[in-house]
């Protein structure tokens, strides 16, 4: 998204959003977390080329490395396991000083906006290895054009009694927590579009991080993949607002709620 020269319908969602951001702000501070996805488990990744034509290898190499992911619950505190869309967040190189080399990416089983109302209830909320998980707006991506960006699941259930996080934990341990990034190009025709592999991510152990005190955004493109369209112009006022409201470090539990 070009913030010095927006398009006409992301000025209207970048206007929508700056109304919605004191909506957002009082629901992040009553929570004291963000007010969607506030709880999670954070993960440390590698990640590796599998793209199969020239233009995805190019994206891929730029994404390789190391990445942080964090998974979440949208709207249930404490690990509650009850009907949910669940989160996926990552920062490719997150280790990385130069914060301008870093890549978001803001991810959840919300097939594309219209889906939202219905997806707790189409999202297998006992297994955070089961789900796709897809960035509902597209993105422009240098060398390659507009796309749309999913996080392929390995399809793993969760039929033990363990936890969503606990069973996520063990997949890890044994090495079977993987994950592919795709993308579908949206400046093919309609019945040619298709999802094709980039990278794949592979969860290597968990990290002991501050989550209050990580702030993504979709608008941290360092990897060349550039938010555009409504939905990403609506995030640009209220993220801020939800990240300013909140604590910047991690605080003891208080009383369980809803939100982000």
């Amino acid at each position: 998204m070009n913030l010095d020269r927006p398009a006409p319908i992301e000025r209207l969602g970048i206007a929508l959003g700056a109304g919605l951001s004191p909506l957002v702000a009082s629901l992040s501070g009553a929570r004291r977390a963000r007010m969607f996805h506030p709880d999670g488990v954070v993960f440390s990744a590698t990640v590796q080329s599998v793209a199969l034509t020239a233009d995805l290898a190019k994206v891929a190499e730029r994404l390789a490395g190391n990445a942080l992911v964090r998974f979440s619950g949208a709207l249930w505190r404490y690990d509650r396991e009850w009907p949910d869309v669940l989160g996926a967040a990552i920062r490719f190189h997150f280790r990385e000083p130069v914060a301008s080399e870093q890549q978001d990416l803001l991810l959840a089983t919300i097939r594309s906006p219209w889906t939202m109302p219905f997806s707790p209830f189409a999202t297998n909320f006992r297994s955070y290895l089961w789900n796709h998980y897809h960035a509902v707006s597209p993105f422009e991506v240098e060398g390659v054009g507009r796309v749309k960006i999913r996080l392929r699941s390995p399809r793993i259930g969760n039929g033990t009694a363990a936890s969503r996080t606990e069973h996520l934990a063990r997949l890890v341990a044994d090495g079977a927590a993987s994950f592919e990034l795709q993308l579908r190009r949206l400046d093919t025709p309609l019945l040619a579009r298709k999802w094709e592999p980039a990278a794949r991510l592979t969860l290597v152990e968990p990290l002991d991080t501050d989550q209050a005190a990580l702030r993504f955004s979709p608008f941290r493109a360092g990897g060349g993949l550039q938010p555009v369209g409504f939905v990403h112009a609506l995030r640009l006022a209220a993220y801020a607002a939800s990240q300013a409201a909140r604590p910047t470090h991690r605080a003891a539990p208080s009383s369980p709620g809803l939100g982000q």
